[in-house]
């Protein structure tokens, strides 16, 4: 087996291809998967459609994006059919706490800092004289074998690194294991520079809502990024079984998850306009509890022009996340732009949209569990959201939450309180 650097190789240099029935993707084939991630505005969801499409176009049992900051690679999202079946990627929210320098002792930092792209026929059987090694821990925790690699820098179109794009193990249409083609790496390349701009335009935007998200946190200490982080990840696992359950489009489903994790971030963005000593309080009178009350009110106006489908999600989501399934909820019926709004009849059931049903169960489990890590607390939690299956929360909605609580822990970890 070898090792090939492309931009190095010449034509003529004999390189020993294993004949493999694999099916050939065509320009068609590259400019649907363009489309898949152009209109993506959500980081997490575009990283997982960027790996998604990658894997799809040279048939990878897995693969890993890696996004560069501060001079090191972080590891940000994994896919692997073998371990996790195919559609799932139970253990993204593992990933970002591992990186690593981008310098040429690694495959993913030598192609970050040399901006070639790496064929590997073997990563166990690198003969070349080179300075990167294959680093097999991964495989030794997991019990899974790597054995071809590609790996793709992500540059812009101004020439910036912001990351790699790593695939593994091609596979031929048996489900055997062979090498990654010339085309493969012709096709990701150019897969690949789309992909860089659109995460440097999601990073920004993702940036941008992070900062939202202070000017909370400057009226509510418990309003920060790592609550905003879980509750979104939270919501999108649970819509994400949800829709699996009823055979939701998968191009539905990725459009409907990029637009619910951005709103559920946003959840509590109306408490920007109550004062601080009362989001704080502990004890609160009735013009107090009015006043807190209200960012559900604050936040629907952010949101009420309507101007996109994300418009529409973020309204739902802001003014419903404390409705209650019985009608017992908050705000109900009510008129926003009145100049003190009187709260109505709660909206009770399926009058609750879906992906504010999602969030309430989402926001209530995180500010249960938020500030105790001890992970034997978690299950009072749970326990406290079956009791009011079908009062407070959609009973269906809660089920399916109560079955993903490898998932729930994994987003715990990743995004604990680090202040």
């Amino acid at each position: 087996m070898t090792t090939t650097i492309l931009e190095s190789i010449p034509e003529d240099t004999g390189r020993d291809f294993v004949p493999c029935p694999r099916q050939k993707k065509t320009q068609s084939d590259l400019l649907a998967a363009i489309k898949e991630i152009q209109y993506i505005r959500d980081l997490d969801t575009l990283l997982e459609n960027i790996l998604h499409e990658a894997r799809m176009l040279t048939g990878a049992d897995a693969g890993t994006i890696y996004l560069e900051a501060g001079g090191r690679l972080f590891f940000s999202y994994i896919q692997n059919d073998t371990l996790f079946g195919k559609g799932h990627s139970k253990n993204k929210y593992l990933c970002g706490v591992s990186s690593m320098p981008v310098n040429k002792s690694s495959i993913a930092g030598y192609a970050a800092l040399s901006g070639e792209s790496l064929l590997i026929d073997d990563v166990y059987d690198i003969i070349s004289p080179v300075s990167y090694n294959f680093n097999p821990s991964i495989d030794q925790f997991s019990t899974y074998h790597t054995q071809s690699l590609l790996a793709v820098p992500l540059i812009t179109c101004a020439g910036t690194v912001v990351g790699v794009l790593q695939l593994i193990n091609a596979k031929d249409t048996e489900e055997r294991t062979v090498p990654f083609s010339m085309q493969d790496r012709l096709v990701i390349s150019q897969f690949a520079a789309t992909a860089a701009d659109a995460l440097e335009k999601s990073k920004l935007a993702r940036e941008m809502i992070l900062r939202l998200v202070d000017t909370l946190e400057f009226r509510d200490p418990r309003e920060n990024s790592c609550h905003a982080h879980r509750v979104a990840s939270y919501a999108v696992e649970l819509y994400e079984e949800w829709a699996g359950c009823r055979g939701i489009d998968p191009h539905e489903l990725r459009i409907k998850k990029d637009h619910l994790r951005t709103a559920a971030m946003l959840h509590d963005l109306g408490k920007t306009g109550v004062d601080a000593s009362v989001l704080c309080g502990s004890s609160l009178d009735g013009n107090e509890d009015y006043q807190n009350k209200m960012h559900t009110v604050y936040g629907a106006r952010f949101f009420h022009r309507f101007t996109s489908p994300w418009d529409k999600t973020a309204y739902d989501v802001a003014i419903g996340h404390h409705e209650h399934w019985a009608g017992t909820g908050y705000p109900g019926r009510v008129n926003i732009f009145s100049d003190k709004p009187v709260f109505g009849a709660g909206r009770r059931g399926k009058e609750i949209p879906l992906a504010a049903r999602i969030v309430a169960i989402a926001d209530t489990f995180d500010t249960l569990v938020a500030h105790n890590e001890d992970e034997r607390f978690d299950e009072g939690a749970y326990k406290l959201i079956a009791e009011r299956s079908g009062s407070w929360f959609d009973s269906e909605l809660v089920q399916i939450f109560l079955g993903q609580k490898d998932s729930l822990t994994a987003i715990r970890k990743a995004h604990c309180e680090t202040r």
